[in-house]
């Protein structure tokens, strides 16, 4: 894929001008992916205290701003998240057009299903973290309090927990993609998959952990879905590797 790439870039015409080109399209496809945030936070601003009291409401009950602009950075930051992810699937075909001109028909048939399902797969996770996870998570740890130790959490540190969780969450959600494709090169087997299946388990548990606090239901409410994953990704794994062996045959 990246000699395809290159060849395009260099290799068809020998000529700067066509590497400029090139250059010139990706200024546009950044302009244009920073323009589609830009609008969409623009528009999520207007929903954003709703969306900020949701978050209150739904983990701790109520929250705290000290300085002046605590308010404001909080809105603003469930702006700016709320517009990368209503944009997410316009930047995505942004960046798919962009590598479409230097694939050859083969690599197009992996790209574009990997670049649906790795934008799929992300919303699905954060939607997981946002809806469920971090809510039982944070509630779970407010129990932790005592008769006198009661939780009163600043705004800004509350949504702070909820961001790096729902993206730490969705970027966990794609090891069903990477198992895939590292299937369809070759260089990872279905049968080492299987064979390896008990180490998988131990690092997705690993890596939950990471994510989460570190406290034993909520590491176990997020690698749940993902221990069930790696499992469908490796069904899938071998049905990807009898088609590339097909496909090599021909």
């Amino acid at each position: 894929m990246a000699k395809s790439i290159l060849g395009n870039l260099f290799g068809r015409t020998g000529n700067e001008m066509h590497f400029l080109d090139h250059l010139e399209e990706l200024r546009r496809v950044i302009l244009a992916s920073i323009g589609a945030i830009v609008v969409c936070a623009t528009v999520a601003y207007i929903f954003s205290g709703r969306v900020v009291e949701y978050v209150v409401r739904s983990t701790v009950g109520q929250a705290q701003f000290i300085g002046p602009l605590d308010g404001w950075n909080a809105r603003m930051l469930v702006s700016v998240l709320l517009g990368v992810v209503a944009s997410l699937p316009f930047v995505s075909f942004q960046i798919w057009g962009f590598v479409l001109p230097g694939l050859h028909r083969r690599e197009r048939r992996i790209v574009l299903p990997a670049v649906v399902s790795s934008t799929a797969l992300f919303l699905v996770g954060m939607a997981f973290s946002w809806f469920f996870l971090t809510p039982q998570m944070l509630r779970l740890l407010a129990g932790f309090g005592t008769e006198h130790l009661k939780p009163n959490l600043a705004v800004g540190p509350l949504l702070d927990f909820v961001v790096k969780m729902s993206l730490g969450t969705g970027l966990l959600f794609e090891l069903p993609l990477v198992i895939l494709t590292l299937t369809w090169m070759g260089i990872l087997r279905p049968g080492q998959v299987w064979s390896k299946w008990r180490h998988a388990v131990v690092i997705i548990l690993v890596l939950a952990a990471a994510v989460t606090p570190g406290d034993g239901p909520s590491m176990l409410v997020l690698a749940a879905p993902i221990i069930v994953l790696f499992f469908l990704s490796a069904i899938v794994a071998s049905a990807v590797e009898k088609v590339r062996r097909r496909s090599s045959d021909y």
